[in-house]
């Protein structure tokens, strides 16, 4: 089956003089298309039909004998009520109630009654005034084929009808004067015409233009699809299949409107108020370049990837369990693990306080060591995980706010997103530097000061050395804690 694409291209190669429709699905599209102007449109050509009639009813007025009062002048009756009708056309097309093929139909009959009325009474009264009233009529196609801007095909029928009633008089009624009758039909038959040259124009530009606009649409569409891919792929890590650090930077963006929710309060479209904390986790695989050197680059490749859908899958199970309290329809991208570089994995989550931060953390360290994926070079003789972690008050993303400029303001949360990750880094050392396989907590205000710390209750490190080791670097031997999850 032909894509759109073709079908409009086809189309627009095939419209010819010759030919003035579509395929029926693309019809009832053009249709839709030219819906709200064609209405307007007829709109305006029934006021101008209204005023037409009016200024007949003004000629027939003054043109009455004197001692005939007006209620008793039929012609000026009739017109009056025309005037009425025409009017309650207007309410009934601003209705919108009719389809397209009615409302052509109900136009063209609404037209023709126009027509036939001054041929009627130019018949009954058999007066100059009326028979002079008839070179006017040719007026009444060219209001309806340009101006309410009928389809070709309904022009012509409009045309074609006019044109049998306009003759019909002319051929039963004795004129005042020679070619008389002759001249009607020829004045009428030229304003039929050039209107229906107008009208084949008219509608061919239009069905023209909206096969050109909905390509360029359609173009449009699959640009945007494209360059929605090729942002995709460039945050896409292709080993792994995870985000790559430049994601960081978005996923950031997204907290920034969780932060400016959690000032502005609780709303109808935000009904569940954001955490208050961010958790920043820096996550480097142990001893992983003497994994590589034993065991091969595809062994070690191979080994990142299994590593990578651990962590992601933990993520998801975290938030799958509801206990952070995620409102829904937040982007799963706001809860994806991102590869930083090499063998180092992040995540940047919302967590409600600092040991709900260390508890997530917890379960992806141990996801990785449950994976047993052996390892000679290992103290433990499996692939184990260390993890920096650094928790931010939500609060800090606002501190770019009232700064006039957008992209100042996006410069002031990246100079943030770099301090926060250099806090997780010193994190990380340290629990390299004890050992590895554990979780290690810096604490820091956000403007690159850090502290040595792990919880609120904790002493410096360098005043109480055991006290922070016990609190900050969390031993592998248990599974993490139940509870953590993450929005």
């Amino acid at each position: 089956m032909p894509s759109r694409m073709a079908i409009l291209e086809q189309h627009l190669s095939a419209t010819t003089p010759a030919r003035l429709s579509f395929a029926p699905e693309l019809e009832r599209d053009f249709e839709q298309f030219e819906h709200r102007r064609r209405m307007s449109r007829a709109v305006m050509g029934c006021w101008s039909l209204i005023i037409f009639q009016l200024m007949f009813v003004l000629y027939d007025t003054v043109y009455a004998p004197v001692a005939m009062p007006v209620t008793e002048n039929l012609a000026v009756m009739l017109r009056l009520y025309v005037c009425i009708a025409l009017a309650i056309l207007v309410l009934v097309l601003k209705s919108e109630v009719c389809r397209p093929v009615g409302r052509e139909a109900l136009l063209v009959a609404t037209l023709w009654g126009v027509i036939g009325l001054a041929a009627w009474l130019a018949v009954r009264e058999n007066h100059l005034r009326c028979f002079l009233e008839l070179y006017a009529l040719g007026v009444v196609p060219l209001v309806g084929i340009v101006l309410m801007q009928l389809r070709f095909v309904s022009a012509l029928l409009l045309s074609a009808g006019g044109m049998a009633i306009v003759m019909s008089v002319a051929l039963s009624v004795a004129m005042p004067y020679a070619h008389m009758d002759f001249a009607i039909v020829f004045v009428f038959m030229a304003f039929c015409l050039f209107s229906l040259i107008a009208s084949f124009r008219i509608e061919f530009s239009a069905r023209h233009a909206y096969l050109m606009t909905s390509i360029d649409q359609l173009r449009l569409q699959d640009v945007e699809s494209r360059n929605a891919e090729l942002q995709e792929m460039a945050c896409l890590d292709p080993l792994t299949q995870l985000y790559n650090r430049r994601h960081l930077i978005e996923v950031l963006k997204q907290h920034h409107g969780d932060a400016q929710q959690a000032k502005n309060g609780v709303s109808a479209s935000y009904p569940v108020p954001p955490l208050p904390c961010l958790a920043l986790m820096m996550m480097d695989v142990d001893h992983f370049k003497a994994f590589n050197d034993h065991y091969g680059h595809v062994a070690g490749d191979n080994c990142l990837y299994q590593i990578a859908q651990a962590l992601q899958e933990t993520l998801d199970r975290e938030k799958g369990a509801g206990i952070a309290g995620a409102p829904e329809g937040k982007e799963a991208a706001l809860a994806s693990v991102v590869r930083f570089g090499g063998e180092e994995f992040t995540a940047l989550v919302a967590v409600r306080d600092l040991e709900h931060a260390r508890s997530l953390a917890e379960a992806m360290r141990y996801a990785v060591k449950s994976l047993k994926l052996p390892h000679r070079e290992s103290e433990l003789g499996v692939v184990t995980l260390s993890v920096g972690l650094c928790v931010i008050p939500l609060s800090r993303l606002l501190e770019g706010e009232g700064m006039e400029d957008e992209m100042t303001r996006d410069m002031a949360v990246e100079t943030l997103l770099s301090r926060w990750v250099d806090q997780a880094d010193k994190g990380l050392y340290r629990a390299k530097r004890h050992g590895r396989n554990r979780t290690c907590v810096q604490r820091g205000n956000g403007n690159g000061k850090t502290r040595a710390q792990a919880s609120d209750d904790l002493h410096d490190e360098r005043q109480n050395a055991q006290h922070d080791e016990h609190k900050a670097e969390l031993p592998d031997p248990r599974p993490p804690m139940g509870g953590a999850g993450l929005s």
